[in-house]
Parts: C-alpha cells; structure tokens; sequence
C-alpha cells in the first residue's frame, strides 16, 4: 500500500480587509493609525485622571494605573538632570544625559553644544533630532538669555 501525503498548507499569506495599519493587537485592542511624525516631534502619553505623564509604550498610568491615556506632543524643551555612563564601546562612545522635560517625564538623550561629558546639571536644552520613533534623540544646549 502506498502512504499518500496530506495536503499542503496554503502559502499565501492572509489577506487583511481594510488599512493594515489597523491590526488587532495581541492584547484584543485595535490600534489607531500613527500619524507621521516630524524629525523634531516628541511623542508621550498623558493621563486623563492624573494628568501625569508617561512614554509611548506604557499601556497603564504609573501613577493611578488608568488605561485611560491620550497621545500628546512635548514642546522639546528640558532641564538636563545628570550624566549617565556610557552605554557604547568603541570610537562612537556618547555620554547619555538623563533629561527631564518640561512635561513632567524624563528620557535619556545625548546633548550637543558642549564638551563630552562637560555639560552642566541644570542647563536648558532643546530637541534637535528624534529618530527610530523617538528612540534616539538629540538635545542641543540653549544658550541663556
């Protein structure tokens, strides 16, 4: 007797009706479609109970816990609060800043205007470039007034 093979699962992906941005995440919520964002465009997350701020990725509040948070833009413009140690070896090494910007949260960022390493605790700085959907950013020094 001669064994016969099942047939073979379909190869072709499956087709998705409508925006393919609107895929059903893995958690049963529907994403909404991202807007493009300019070079400069901070994204964040704001609380609608606490009006706390938080990143792009959080689902909950940090502080309260709601799921109720609504997408806003920071204006670029913060306080540098200190120096961390350097995350990369070689010749490209950056010293990253932790930075605390005028809406409320920090993000890690490097800081251009100024000697590596050099820059002062409490200087203004102001976004220059955010690239990998705000994932490596740019701070340049503000000059004071």
């Amino acid at each position: 007797m001669t064994p016969t093979l099942a047939p073979a699962a379909p190869t072709t992906a499956p087709t998705t009706i409508g925006d393919p941005h609107l895929l059903d995440s893995p958690f049963g919520f529907r994403r909404q479609p991202e807007l493009p964002a300019a070079e400069t465009e901070l994204r964040y997350r704001r609380c609608h109970w606490c009006h706390s701020a938080s990143a792009t990725t959080c689902l909950l509040c940090p502080v309260c816990g709601s799921a109720d948070l609504e997408p806003a833009v920071a204006a670029g413009q913060g306080t540098v609060q200190r120096l961390l140690r350097p995350t990369r070896r070689g010749a490209l090494m950056e010293r990253p800043y932790l930075i605390v910007l005028d809406e409320g949260f920090t993000v890690q960022a490097s800081v251009l205007g100024g000697l590596p390493g050099a820059v002062p605790i409490g200087a203004r700085v102001q976004l220059v470039t955010s690239e990998e959907g705000g994932r490596v950013l740019t701070f340049r020094l503000v000059p004071r007034s």
